[in-house]
């Protein structure tokens, strides 16, 4: 019998939390590191990057390479049940927003058809489906008509043999660990 996706949520906070602030930072620069050498963050004019919350991996390097390399960033807002990304300008314009994960506030809307999209998660599996935080905002918004490739960064323990998932996920393109990397299969 397979686990629910609740009680793989609770088994990985659980591991995200037990982290050490120093293991978090030194597999979120690994994992950096790796997507910093892929052709995919080379080729992109744009990422669409999470803003890490409650020691998901990371981001703030990735955001500032990114500036500095002369990308544009675009960062997400929830609004009316909806994630939209706004064009980052910096720490100074994100605000506690739902579930007191910080967001833009104000800021020009993204509207890239062909961003590198850099997504969060809780679990993963071997063929890439992705379970999220339960709001099924990634989802939504990946139903619109987009060209973006998707990289979701993850610590090893979130991959797993097997999770649930509904015919309706969007699955990433490629799962970023600090220990491998893992394409999807089309």
């Amino acid at each position: 019998m397979m686990v629910s996706k609740e009680e793989i949520r609770k088994v990985v906070r659980g591991y995200r939390m037990s982290l050490s602030e120093e293991s978090a930072v030194m597999k979120s620069i690994a994992i950096s590191e790796r997507l910093l050498q892929m052709e995919e963050y080379k080729r992109a004019d744009t990422i669409y990057c999470y803003i890490d919350f409650r020691n998901e991996v990371k981001t703030k390097p990735i955001i500032r390479r990114a500036l500095s390399d002369g990308k544009r960033v675009a960062v997400p807002r929830v609004e009316h049940g909806m994630v939209e990304f706004y064009y980052f300008e910096g720490y100074h314009m994100l605000q506690p927003g739902t579930y007191g994960v910080l967001e833009p506030v104000g800021g020009v809307l993204a509207e890239d058809m062909d961003a590198l999209l850099i997504m969060p998660g809780v679990a993963f599996d071997r063929e890439n489906h992705r379970i999220g935080y339960g709001g099924g905002y990634y989802d939504r918004y990946l139903e619109r008509p987009n060209r973006h490739f998707k990289i979701a960064l993850a610590y090893q323990f979130q991959v797993f043999q097997k999770v649930p998932f509904e015919v309706f996920d969007i699955q990433p393109d490629l799962i970023l660990t600090e220990s491998s990397v893992q394409i999807l299969q089309h």
